[in-house]
């Protein structure tokens, strides 16, 4: 391919250049930064020119803008909408197995990684951000993010609390955890929640949650906000030292008996013969039961699931005795997965019944103090050393979550610098929770064919100094307005 001269004009708002010959103009579209040469002339120039005769310079240069609007009906022009970005001299923290690349290439295209490596070559056309000095990491994947959902907890009843001798009068009862089902893709608004802090914090995917007895979904960081890629997400369930809550985990474990069946069969082919009426499923969700209205209910099939293995229940406890009900409830069933959210300390407290096999822990990353005593303790080195599995949430303490904006990962550096692997306290943060949620072939870490979800610093994500400079989902940059 020949160099060509740069007589450039411009011609009904686009531009074109003729070759060093005069002969035959040449196509240039503009995009952005980018001038790409789109060239007519090499379409067999010489079978075209031998089978023409010489035509004046406007002839040929109405047939070639004739050729250049074919080129846009056809088949290239989704290569327009198709552009490559590529990151390139970054260090890149994959969260994979090729683990950390200095001086490396990131390729994108369509919203997927299609190369990633130090040797990787960028195509022409591509769209190049130079990210010397700069480190690129997966996007985030929060696996508990708490939502409202719109049902209340607690009823308008007062209550007196007494307080260094003084009595107080406050409107409402004890908080209680919700024992009746609600799914959040039902009660949500995401026009009502501010995802700022989210996508400020490197967030990309998240696990969207509501307290009590719920059904999650899976979502994606937006610009304005979050979008649903996930409606019918995992089994949620609360759990305190209270029989009422417990009792949802005791009675969704058990699963149906052949007696319940039975009787239900008779009763129905009784109703059929009598006329009879038969008693409707309750449509409250609460607890379910192994009677008949069971099997109709929208929580058979997430138990079934959860008691199979096939999906983990996430249970949320307040203290380290909830840990232990739960253990024990759990201990029963040999494929059940459960994944723990709870606090560093009652993590600490109750360590010795974390079974490896079975349980995850969820936690905030952060330095637990040990309870009653000034001592401080690394709980996810303490896991990782007990090869017990487990996954960050930013979002599990909202306050610090809210301050922390401008440094997200300063817990993380802490808990580092305390002993914690720094590419395992990296992997909590990304394929970890992308591999307990079911979507770690999609997301969670940089690897070819994954969605390209990913964040540039401006340094070294565990310095204090850095800053989280971009962030992008699916290949498009979520830049604040």
């Amino acid at each position: 391919m020949r160099f060509f001269s740069a007589r450039i004009c411009s011609i009904a708002g686009r531009h074109h250049a003729t070759d060093d010959t005069g002969e035959l103009p040449v196509i240039v579209a503009t995009h952005g930064a980018a001038l790409t040469i789109q060239l007519a002339k090499h379409m067999k120039r010489k079978l075209l020119l031998s089978s023409f005769p010489r035509l004046p310079a406007g002839a040929l240069t109405g047939l070639c803008w004739g050729l250049f609007g074919l080129w846009l009906c056809g088949p290239v022009q989704p290569l327009l909408a198709q552009r490559t970005l590529a990151i390139v001299d970054a260090r890149i923290e994959t969260a994979g197995k090729a683990g950390v690349i200095d001086n490396g290439t990131l390729l994108v295209r369509d919203g997927k990684i299609t190369a990633v490596g130090s040797d990787v070559q960028v195509p022409v056309s591509a769209q190049i951000i130079q990210a010397n000095g700069r480190t690129v990491t997966p996007g985030f994947v929060d696996p508990y993010y708490v939502v409202p959902i719109g049902r209340k907890t607690q009823s308008s009843a007062v209550r007196t609390i007494v307080f260094r001798g003084r009595t107080f009068i406050i409107g409402g009862s004890s908080p209680s955890i919700a024992t009746t089902f609600a799914k959040v893709a039902d009660g949500w608004d995401p026009t009502e929640i501010d995802w700022s802090v989210a996508r400020r914090s490197g967030i990309t995917t998240l696990h969207v949650v509501a307290s009590g007895y719920a059904q999650s979904l899976l979502a994606k960081t937006g610009r304005d906000a979050a979008q649903i890629t996930k409606a019918d997400g995992s089994l949620l369930v609360s759990v305190t030292n209270s029989t009422k809550s417990l009792n949802v985990l005791r009675v969704g474990m058990k699963p149906p008996s052949s007696s319940s069946r039975s009787s239900s069969s008779r009763s129905s082919s009784s109703s059929r013969t009598t006329g009879a009426p038969t008693s409707r499923p309750t449509s409250t969700g609460s607890a379910p039961t192994s009677s008949s209205s069971s099997r109709t209910s929208p929580t058979t099939a997430l138990w079934a699931d959860v008691r199979s293995g096939k999906a983990p229940v996430f249970v949320n406890v307040n203290n380290a005795a909830a840990i232990l009900h739960v253990d024990q409830v759990m201990s029963e069933h040999e494929k059940t997965k459960v994944a723990l959210i709870t606090s560093g300390a009652n993590a600490y407290l109750a360590r010795e019944q974390l079974d490896p096999k079975k349980c995850t822990v969820i936690l905030s990353p952060r330095i637990s103090e040990v309870p009653n005593s000034r001592y401080r303790i690394n709980v996810p080195s303490l896991l990782a050393s007990r090869k017990v599995p487990f996954a960050f949430s930013l979002s599990l303490a909202q306050t610090e979550f809210r301050q922390a904006q401008d440094t997200p990962l300063f817990g993380l550096a802490v808990l580092v610098r305390g002993g914690l692997d720094r590419q395992q306290a990296l992997r909590a943060l990304t394929i970890e929770p992308a591999r307990l949620l079911g979507v770690d072939k999609q997301v969670g870490s940089l690897e070819v064919g994954k969605q390209a979800n990913f964040l540039i610093f401006d340094g070294d994500p565990l310095e204090p100094t850095t800053a989280l400079d971009r962030v992008f989902v699916e290949g498009k940059p979520l830049d604040e307005s």
